[in-house]
């Protein structure tokens, strides 16, 4: 049975008008982090959007100087009403580099962080999930919701991305064997640790404005305590903070004792009630090592050696070699070139050795 010509475009009218429909309330990808419209049927409506990029604005956010010193340079907030009553607020913060936002869940969680997914590193409570993902800090609030904070987050890290993100270098420096990473909190500089840092010696810690920190809780057979870590830019800094700091030096009167060690940019500050020994094994767990970057470092063979020597630095000295060589081997034939070409051109036209000598006629008056 053959239709006919309108049959057909009278079929494609009604197939537009039923699909038009689903087109319209569908949006696959959303503008920026936040869900996508009608990505989760849970969330109804938008009830509150805030943008904030201007400094005066960020630093008027609730600690907003501890904010700032992390490098803080976005701040995104959208509040949802979910359907059955209550609300789901997300909140993204954007730093200058993954430490930022490594420092601020560090900070800011409530219970230990754990490796994502979602995200980089989670701190999972009952009414909130704080995840970094990236350069950016997530925090997603919402009372009695199941398992929706955990999906939204899901949906928000992937919208940020996932790109290469480790611990901070002065975090790693914590020695797992006897305390415990997953309770390191770290400070990005002297105002957040003066606000969130654990006082030393019953004293506030003081640190330079170049300078960062890390504490972490130590828990052995021999003892307990909580060991911090100061990193300063340069050997020489470091030096001269652990010189200066006389109460950093074990007081024998005082109880909790109190112990430090200096090693490279890195000072490590352990008090609790440990015995010498332990003491100086933990702290003698800290290790700096320099790490030097050459400029090939992208290159496919990074991390091969040859006699102990890193490929890529011994195929620019075999490159070198041969660069050489081969300048060597063009100056040679461009020697004979010429010397053949001389001695062509005298036997050619017979000219002699006499013309290339220049007599000076010294003794001539």
């Amino acid at each position: 049975m053959r239709l006919s010509t309108l049959t057909i475009f009278r079929a494609g009218i009604f197939c537009l008008i039923a699909v038009w429909p689903l087109c319209a309330q569908t949006q696959l990808v959303g503008t920026g982090p936040f869900p996508a419209e009608m990505e989760f049927k849970e969330l109804e409506a938008i009830q509150k959007e805030r943008d904030l990029k201007a400094p005066d604005e960020l630093s008027g956010l609730e600690q907003g100087a501890i904010l700032i010193e992390a490098g803080l340079q976005r701040y995104s907030e959208r509040i949802y009403q979910i359907a059955g009553g209550g609300r789901l607020s997300i909140e993204v913060l954007a730093f200058a580099d993954s430490r930022g936002a490594y420092s601020l869940l560090s900070l800011f969680a409530r219970t230990p962080l754990a490796k994502g997914p979602p995200g980089d590193f989670v701190s999972a409570e009952s009414d909130a999930l704080l995840m970094s993902a990236g350069n950016c800090l997530v925090r997603i609030r919402a009372a009695s919701a199941g398992d929706l904070p955990r999906r939204v987050a899901v949906s928000v890290a992937n919208r940020i991305g996932r790109p290469e993100s480790k611990l901070p270098t002065l975090v790693g420096h914590v020695p797992t064997e006897r305390c415990d990473p997953s309770t390191a909190r770290y400070f990005m500089g002297p105002k957040a640790l003066g606000f969130f840092g654990l006082p030393v010696a019953r004293a506030p810690l003081l640190i330079p404005s170049d300078a960062q920190a890390a504490q972490a809780s130590c828990a052995t057979q021999e003892g307990k305590g909580v060991l911090t870590l100061i990193g300063l830019p340069t050997i020489e800094l470091a030096e001269e903070y652990f010189d200066a700091g006389a109460i950093l030096n074990r007081d024998p009167s005082r109880d909790p004792s109190l112990y430090s060690r200096q090693t490279g940019t890195l000072v490590g500050i352990l008090e609790g009630n440990f015995a010498p020994e332990a003491a100086d094994k933990t702290l003698g767990a800290i290790q700096f090592s320099y790490s030097i970057k050459w400029i090939f470092d992208r290159s496919s063979g990074q991390g091969r050696t040859i006699w102990g020597v890193p490929v890529r630095i011994l195929g620019t000295v075999v490159r070198s070699l041969v660069f050489t060589a081969l300048l060597c081997l063009v100056s040679i034939a461009a020697g004979f070139l010429i010397a053949g070409g001389r001695m062509y051109v005298r036997k050619r036209w017979g000219r002699s050795d006499d013309g290339d000598i220049i007599r000076l006629k010294i003794d001539e008056n």
